[in-house]
């Protein structure tokens, strides 16, 4: 079975049991023997090479349920396709909340997507976690949207790290910037800034695009001609292969600083593919989860794991893609925070284990990674190992960084 089909058992699973998932203890979503959950994701759409999130964390759920599920409760995961349009999103997620009564949105990707869903699931008190986006904005407004929080790094410091490397690393740089023209572009924009300091006029040129765009070819052919040595790409997956492969093709080769929800070896190997591996040789960004591709990424075990997993439960998904692993291990969170919650679960209870998470256990994460909340700290992930793409994969260098937290 594939992935796709694999999140397409989980949603019928889904349906069948929505008239009962509220009878047995009054909490929607839970009865004495499952926990229904859902999310939405891009399997299909301008951002569709994401899909692996979706699917890495169906089978994981799947392994977690015949491994006795969570305090006797198995997982019922309903994964819906909102191919990366805000406005579907709206859509599913009423449907996941009205009708298939979750117990929580998980895991939906997208941070325009999940800003068009926070209002309504934090007025219905539906918990709307460890949504796969790091805008800032999941930890910085939680007093406004309590049932709401993130999982990775956040974007503007990322931005941040960056900003600094430069000042510090690449003093003649001339920065061009590729952003995607939304939330999750500009708070990239905004950590780069403020990673350079009072050195923010080496930003010589911005280009936005829309996702709805075609291609960024006109965007690309602007920085280049704007005299940029240095090109920071804050794009989702199609966009900076793209990107990247364009820049090559027009004889440009700057210092590339890739965003890492575009840098894996995956995806650079097809930028390389349909360019050049020159086009991606040297590119620098941050890894904060384990690399399928990359065995220095991982804990002791953790690629046995993964691998025998998704060999499983998804067994014509691709091991070297890193979404896979991703989707993992924020399916890992979940489970985590849910053990946490005690045997009769409630959406308070999982938020209260959200905010209280303390822990290095998570094997999908790199060695040293502790996931950490308090009640005044909602982002659970604020750490990363900086990369460089050398022969064919993304390699480490220097050592773990911890990032600032963004400003509340």
């Amino acid at each position: 079975m594939n992935a796709r089909k694999l999140v397409l058992v989980f949603a019928l699973l889904g349906l069948a049991l929505c008239t009962t998932t509220t009878a047995a203890t009054g909490t929607p979503g839970v009865t004495a023997k499952s926990i229904t959950i859902g999310g939405t994701f891009p399997f299909s759409g301008p951002a569709s090479l994401y899909a692996g999130i979706g699917a890495g964390a169906a089978a994981y759920y799947q392994y977690v349920n015949d491994h006795g599920g969570v305090n006797g409760r198995k997982i019922d995961y309903i994964a819906l396709d909102d191919g990366y349009n805000p406005a579907q999103t709206v859509q599913l997620t009423h449907r996941l909340v009205e009708q298939e009564r979750v117990f929580a949105v998980v895991g939906s990707l997208g941070t325009e997507p999940n800003l068009a869903t926070r209002p309504y699931l934090n007025e219905q008190k539906v918990p709307q976690i460890l949504v796969a986006t790091g805008a800032s904005v999941w930890g910085t407004e939680y007093k406004r949207y309590p049932w709401t929080i993130g999982w990775q790094p956040n974007y503007i410091a990322e931005g941040y790290i960056y900003g600094r490397f430069i000042v510090d690393k690449v003093p003649q740089a001339k920065i061009g910037i590729l952003f995607q023209n939304d939330a999750y572009g500009h708070d990239y924009i905004d950590g780069l800034k403020s990673g350079l300091g009072v050195q923010q006029r080496k930003i010589v040129a911005q280009e936005g695009y829309e996702v709805t765009a075609s291609d960024v070819a006109s965007q690309v052919a602007k920085l280049k001609a704007s005299g940029a040595n240095t090109f920071f790409v804050a794009a989702t997956p199609t966009f900076a292969v793209q990107a990247v492969a364009l820049a090559y093709k027009l004889g440009w080769h700057p210092t590339i600083f890739m965003n890492s929800v575009a840098a894996t070896n995956t995806l650079m190997g097809l930028a390389a593919k349909s360019s050049s591996p020159d086009a991606v040789d040297g590119m620098i960004s941050v890894r904060y989860w384990m690399d399928p591709s990359e065995p220095k990424f991982a804990k002791a075990g953790s690629i046995d794991l993964y691998k025998s997993v998704l060999a499983k439960y998804a067994p014509k998904a691709n091991p070297n893609d890193a979404f896979n692993a991703y989707g993992m291990a924020q399916a890992w969170t979940f489970v985590y925070a849910l053990k946490q919650a005690g045997k009769n679960p409630t959406r308070a209870g999982l938020m209260k284990a959200l905010l209280h998470m303390d822990t290095k256990d998570n094997p999908f994460l790199l060695p040293g990674m502790r996931l950490f909340t308090t009640p005044s700290d909602h982002f659970p992930l604020n750490q990363a190992v900086l990369i460089r793409y050398r022969d064919g994969s993304f390699r480490p260098f220097g050592h773990l960084l911890t990032y600032p937290r963004a400003k509340r």
